[in-house]
């Protein structure tokens, strides 16, 4: 890898590994904002100038941690717009439940058919159901790949190794397992004379394709583009019977008792925690001792999931992208145990996101932030918390980061990382 590339997408994600042949690795591409804060630009027009900026590179491939929209609605417009644009997407394979299918997945299928209209819930992302048919639809079943723990994937002549989400023994919290069995035992009841029975059997067979999807496109466990093509068929037929009952199983007796569940606050926040505790964690896998090329990407997961994987990680990394846009609520006290030289900071000012904690600008590492809205630290020192940091990329070592030719407006940094923003570059200074 050459080089890596932030791009400021507000309260979003967007990082790009630049490799030594002109190809890229774009992981995640998505924002919960509709303009830029600065100018008011549309963020659209951000995604924009990011897609023409790798529109000459040689290979382009995407990886998305998770299926939240601050991670992947930018990337989802793209494809409808340009198919052909990324040669190889990688998305992440849930693993199965302790009794069976996921309850994330459970809990999505309920919420996608029982939530009522414009409600609170009815707008949380349950793309996890639909993103298989609609890669195939748009880019093609072949260009697919599915990755969970224990996968390795490769780019620019390095190989990555998937740390998380596990294929098996999820830590899943007991309360959304528990509202899962309650909403399929509201459709098993006896007493139900109507499409409930039906409903409950296509969608258990739907989920259980889903999950064969998930383990059939691994680069490890790959099958043939002819049972492949079986699979994704199947998942589309069960799709449009479930949509065939829509409007029959929402007037089910069971509907109400279904809605309670899905209407109650904490098992709504439970649910978009867990789709952030199941985002792909990966490094790269060491052939000759430390070095530049150690890297460690981890989506939004919380340091309850980092800290179990924390006899996986290395002692230290060159570049470390902070968990859930380095906001307070999921600071991962792991990361302060590790020899880290750059810290990735990807977010924006965002009213429900949260600040980013302090607690990362105390580290003694360099800080690579896209947006500095959300940084109570940089509102109360009036200052940039790298300032006094040496950097020891920089020809002559150790120097304070204020001699860096990224601060002089030189855009070829010793570090080779670099962030973007709607008005040009930034160096690691964010004032």
């Amino acid at each position: 890898m050459d080089r890596i590339e932030l791009h400021d997408v507000e309260y979003g994600d967007c990082t790009v590994f630049v490799g030594r042949n002109r190809s890229i690795l774009m992981v995640d591409c998505g924002s919960v904002s509709r303009y830029t804060r600065q100018d008011e630009t549309e963020i659209d027009r951000r995604f924009a100038a990011i897609f023409d900026r790798y529109a000459p590179a040689s290979q382009r491939q995407f990886l998305l941690t998770h299926v939240h929209r601050d991670h992947m609605n930018g990337f989802l417009k793209k494809l409808k717009q340009d198919p052909d644009y990324f040669d190889r997407i990688y998305i992440p394979a849930l693993p199965a439940g302790p009794h069976g299918a996921n309850p994330v997945l459970e809990f999505a299928v309920f919420s996608h058919f029982f939530s009522v209209p414009q409600s609170d819930f009815a707008r949380v992302n349950t793309a996890c159901l639909r993103l298989f048919p609609l890669l195939d639809e748009t880019v093609g079943a072949e260009r697919i790949f599915t990755l969970r723990a224990g996968d390795v994937f490769s780019f620019d002549g390095d190989f990555y190794a998937v740390l998380s989400p596990e294929p098996a023994n999820f830590p899943f919290d007991p309360l959304l397992a528990e509202a899962a069995e309650k909403m399929n035992v509201c459709l098993a009841s006896p007493y139900h004379t109507g499409c409930e029975a039906a409903f409950l059997r296509v969608k258990t067979e739907f989920l259980r394709i889903l999950e064969r999807c998930e383990r059939a496109f691994a680069p490890s466990d790959r099958e043939t583009p002819g049972r492949r093509r079986i699979l994704l068929d199947t998942l589309a037929d069960l799709w449009a019977q479930l949509e065939a009952m829509r409007a029959d199983i929402a007037h089910s007796p069971a509907a109400p008792d279904i809605r309670e569940i899905l209407d109650h606050p904490v098992l709504r926040t439970l649910y978009a925690e867990t789709l952030n505790d199941l985002s792909l964690v990966f490094h790269n896998v060491r052939v000759r001792g430390p070095g530049n090329a150690d890297v460690l990407m981890t989506g939004d997961v919380s340091d309850a999931v980092l800290t179990r994987l924390s006899p996986k990680l290395y002692d230290g990394y060159y570049a470390v992208k902070a968990p859930h846009h380095g906001t307070e609520s999921h600071y991962a006290s792991v990361l302060g145990d590790l020899a880290i030289a750059h810290l990735l900071i990807s977010n924006g000012d965002y009213h429900a996101g949260g600040e980013i904690s302090a607690r990362y600008a105390d580290m003694e590492c360099i800080k690579h932030c896209t947006n500095s809205g959300a940084c109570a630290w940089f509102r109360t020192a009036g200052s940039c918390c790298n300032r006094l940091l040496r950097c020891y990329e920089q020809p002559d070592a150790s120097r304070l980061t204020l001699r860096c030719a990224a601060s002089a407006g030189n855009r070829r940094t010793p570090c080779n990382i670099y962030v973007f923003s709607h008005n040009g570059t930034r160096g690691c200074h964010c004032d």
